[in-house]
């Protein structure tokens, strides 16, 4: 179970770089390994239960005859997807910003220990929301099929 969402995730691994993914997986400048907390779960898990959240809100709270067609069901998703997407992207952003990340993942340094490049940036926290975002709607589509059938009113929905 340990490396269920890391793996998930490692599919995406190009849109939001190695070395990004070297830190959500934990590693440890100082120690030179991968004590840190793995980021990756905690992410997958937060998307996992807010998306399964979403699902049943679709199916048996809204639950109305009016929004039981595709174009409903796409908003419920739509709206998980950005959810996750500032939830993941917003929380390595941060520590991003607060120099939570390691140096040695960060930035290339020269013999006089000077920024040669610099290896993470923003954006790549951002896509890794993106990337958390394409999950989380592949759960939605895995959800909805497992819960449609138990609605009164969206059991076709979205086909």
């Amino acid at each position: 179970m340990r490396d269920f969402f890391p793996t998930i995730y490692l599919w995406f691994e190009n849109l939001y770089g190695r070395n990004l993914s070297e830190y959500l997986w934990g590693f440890d400048c100082a120690t030179q390994d991968f004590s840190n907390p793995l980021v990756y779960n905690q992410a997958g898990l937060f998307m996992l239960f807010s998306t399964l959240i979403m699902a049943l809100l679709y199916y048996y709270a809204i639950n109305h005859p009016r929004l039981n067609r595709w174009r409903h069901w796409l908003v419920a998703l739509l709206t998980t997807s950005v959810i996750n997407l500032i939830f993941a992207g917003g929380w390595v952003y941060s520590d991003f910003i607060n120099d939570v990340i390691g140096d040695c993942l960060m930035y290339t340094r020269d013999g006089n220990n000077n920024i040669v490049s610099q290896l993470i940036y923003p954006s790549n926290c951002w896509m890794f929301g993106i990337a958390n975002a394409i999950v989380s709607a592949g759960f939605f589509v895995i959800f909805s099929f497992i819960c449609k059938w138990g609605s009164r009113n969206c059991k076709y929905s979205p086909f």
